[in-house]
């Protein structure tokens, strides 16, 4: 019996493992996207496995909160009077961005594999 549950134990580590590394799953990770409207990069992270993230573009750069949704993460930075989302779909790697306020945007693209 103790070689069983050892032997299931070390088959089910593996899968452990890649659900611990998963962005979905609160692992730490840093995603590069780009846009494909402008071709401009935008680089999203987590460090800490918290619900803080960070944001990085050619014109945001700034600390985010991250908020689960289904095979996705919204992060959500407020920066003066504009509100930024960034939602990125890990299913399909797309991301939609939407900025509301005084300076209104809307913008879309893919991401690579999420590194972490």
């Amino acid at each position: 019996m103790k070689y069983v549950v050892t032997m299931l134990l070390g088959l089910a580590a593996p899968g452990l493992t890649a659900a611990q590394s998963d962005p979905l799953n609160g692992a730490d990770f840093v995603v590069n996207c780009v846009s494909d409207s402008t071709g401009g990069s935008v680089t999203l992270a987590r460090s800490g496995a918290t619900d803080k993230g960070f944001i990085v573009t050619d014109e945001i750069k700034g600390e985010a909160t991250i908020i689960s949704g289904l095979n996705s993460l919204t992060f959500l930075h407020i920066m003066d009077k504009d509100v930024v989302t960034f939602v990125v779909d890990f299913e399909d790697r797309n991301y939609d961005m939407s900025i509301k306020g005084p300076h209104a945007a809307q913008d879309f693209g893919s991401c690579g594999e999420p590194i972490g």
